[in-house]
């Protein structure tokens, strides 16, 4: 899977755009994931932080969801263009496309992006 990650990382740095990173879950998974991104080398966040999406705790979602958002799809590989959605909804008029992959993003983590936005 990491030479499919890989890909997509050459593809955000061949199209130079910027792209939003989010993570969405309910309060206590989102506490677990800001503990462990804080004990990372990907920097500070809290509940309050770009890019933290706090669903009720009726929401039916069991661990947290990481998404990246972005415009630019020319060379956008087979397999990822398979992935893709067009996004309607959260950020829809700043961001025409979304993949939800936390394999995906936390591979971007490690390759300097962060939570929020980020320019390639």
């Amino acid at each position: 899977m990491e030479k499919k990650f890989l890909e997509f990382l050459e593809f955000l740095k061949e199209t130079n755009q910027e792209i939003w990173i989010d993570v969405e879950g309910k309060r206590e998974n989102l506490e677990r994931f800001i503990v462990k991104y804080n004990n990372s080398k990907y920097g500070n966040i809290n509940m309050r932080s770009e890019g933290i999406i706090e669903l009720g705790s009726d929401t039916d979602k069991w661990g947290v969801e990481l998404r990246v958002y972005f415009n630019n799809i020319c060379g956008l590989s087979e397999y990822w263009q398979k992935r893709k959605y067009k996004n309607r909804t959260f950020r829809a008029d700043e961001y025409s496309y979304r993949i939800d992959d936390n394999g995906l993003v936390h591979y971007l983590f490690d390759n300097g992006y962060r939570l929020g936005k980020n320019i390639s």
